[in-house]
């Protein structure tokens, strides 16, 4: 899957860059919350001393913001997606039309990782999608 930015999303990768001096990779919005990718190894940067630049980006963009570190191995990328999110078990498997990831979270966290009418696990499929073109991401 190609990646395409809005003008908007072009807008908050060149933001968040500048505020945070760490590589973007991709940036995504959806409802009120803006994601960024950040390069391997640049997370804490991205977040900043006591998740100061999430805190600066929230205020300027009036928007939540979550950083999530990219990772070449697509089970990590996924564990990552779900940070803070305890998960038990990250299953990738094969399907007709790419990658099925099948997620086991811990029972206390399953409903918050889902979302409010599937919110959260509808921005962390696309993300899959967009970097995996994961065919299907579910929480057990």
């Amino acid at each position: 899957m190609t990646i395409t930015f809005s003008q908007e999303e072009m807008h908050y990768i060149a933001l968040a860059e500048d505020l945070t001096g760490a590589p973007i990779m991709d940036c995504l919005e959806m409802e009120d919350r803006v994601t960024f990718i950040v390069e391997k190894g640049k997370l804490g940067k991205a977040i900043g001393k006591e998740a100061r630049n999430i805190k600066r980006l929230e205020k300027i963009l009036k928007k939540e913001v979550k950083f999530v570190e990219y990772d070449d191995d697509l089970k990590q990328f996924v564990i990552n997606l779900f940070k803070p999110y305890k998960l038990e078990e990250v299953a990738v498997m094969e399907g007709d039309d790419g990658p099925v990831v099948n997620v086991t979270a811990a029972q206390e966290d399953k409903g918050k990782a889902i979302g409010k009418n599937g919110r959260n696990i509808n921005i962390l499929r696309e993300i899959a999608d967009r970097h995996y073109d994961v065919a299907q991401l579910k929480v057990l």
